[in-house]
């Protein structure tokens, strides 16, 4: 088994318009990544720059993509360029780095990728991810709101396979459980976080998970 370790493993996330998905992955596939997972979102912002943006209680498609580094870069170019995502309501594309990945092949069977030094800039936004039971995710959208979020978008894992999420993220998103994504400058995550925390008491178990990850590179955010 070959184990890469000259390029760390990034995560291109689109979030485009209905019926959308599958041009993004065909575009993705001329820069030599080969297939991805698609969600299916609501977007739940009511101001702001992502209602500018419409995210703002419609239908979205998010695509998943995984790819070394240079190659995600190259592809989330393209696809902001193709997609036209200057352009207001033409999508959202960032990219963040994966610590491990296990089950992606790339001309030879591996097992593991391991993750190389992390950059020493700081990143303008962050993404805040949190897991909770169904029918909790409005709640939480208008507890990140009170803290400043701008707004988000809703997951449904019913959009794609439970064994498919699991490659990503490594954990179970089942029809019973409900994800938020919520993309925020970085100056207001840590009050965003601790509000979802507290008033959900995300503490207790079997409430929900929350975590915090950082954005390589934003594309559609104006």
């Amino acid at each position: 088994m070959q184990q890469l370790t000259n390029h760390s493993m990034e995560l291109v996330v689109c979030i485009v318009n209905p019926n959308e998905a599958d041009r993004v992955i065909e575009l993705a596939r001329k820069k030599g990544i080969e297939g991805g997972t698609v969600f299916y979102g609501e977007g739940t912002s009511s101001k702001g720059v992502l209602a500018a943006l419409g995210l703002d209680t419609v239908r979205k498609e998010i695509v998943l993509l995984i790819a070394p580094e240079k190659q995600a870069t190259e592809a989330l170019d393209y696809i902001a360029f193709k997609k036209k995502m200057h352009v207001k309501n033409k999508g959202i594309g960032f990219r963040l780095s994966l610590s491990q990945v296990l089950g992606i092949y790339t001309g030879s069977i591996q097992e593991k990728i391991q993750q190389i030094e992390e950059r020493e800039y700081k990143k303008m936004y962050q993404g805040i991810f949190a897991i909770v039971n169904k029918g909790e995710a409005e709640d939480v959208m208008d507890l990140a709101q009170e803290a400043g979020a701008q707004g988000g978008t809703i997951i449904q894992a019913r959009g794609s396979g439970s064994k498919e999420a699991k490659k990503i993220f490594n954990m179970d998103i089942v029809p019973e459980k409900e994800m938020i994504l919520i993309i925020s400058e970085q100056s207001q995550v840590e009050q965003i976080v601790q509000k979802i925390s507290r008033e959900q008491d995300i503490n207790e178990p079997n409430k929900g998970i929350v975590f915090v990850v950082d954005l390589n590179e934003t594309r559609g955010i104006q």
